[in-house]
């Protein structure tokens, strides 16, 4: 994976979740995923205020980033797992970090 383009797709990521934009943040994710797109999106902060990428380690077959995203009352960091599929890399997991 080119460390340029991931970078810019996770910035892409957490800026279309700071906006609301649960379409573009959807389409992130592989079709398997999208189902429980619903359920991750009530575990973040209502709403999410910021979105920061705090850590990106880009890998040959996937890339792994963390980003941490803020509420006005809480805040949830979350590990997200990259992997290029098609056209563009695409979320194959996520998990809450404690």
């Amino acid at each position: 994976m080119d460390e340029a383009d991931m970078r810019s797709c996770v910035d892409e990521h957490a800026e279309a979740v700071e906006r609301g934009d649960m379409e573009s943040v959807g389409a992130d994710f592989i079709e398997e995923l999208q189902a429980q797109l619903p359920q991750i999106a009530e575990s973040l902060p209502q709403p999410v205020r910021k979105a920061e990428v705090v850590s990106l380690e880009v890998g040959d077959s996937e890339s792994v980033a963390v980003i941490r995203y803020t509420g006005e009352d809480s805040e949830l960091t979350v590990r997200s797992y990259w992997q290029d599929r098609g056209s563009r890399p695409l979320i194959v997991r996520a998990e809450p970090l404690s």
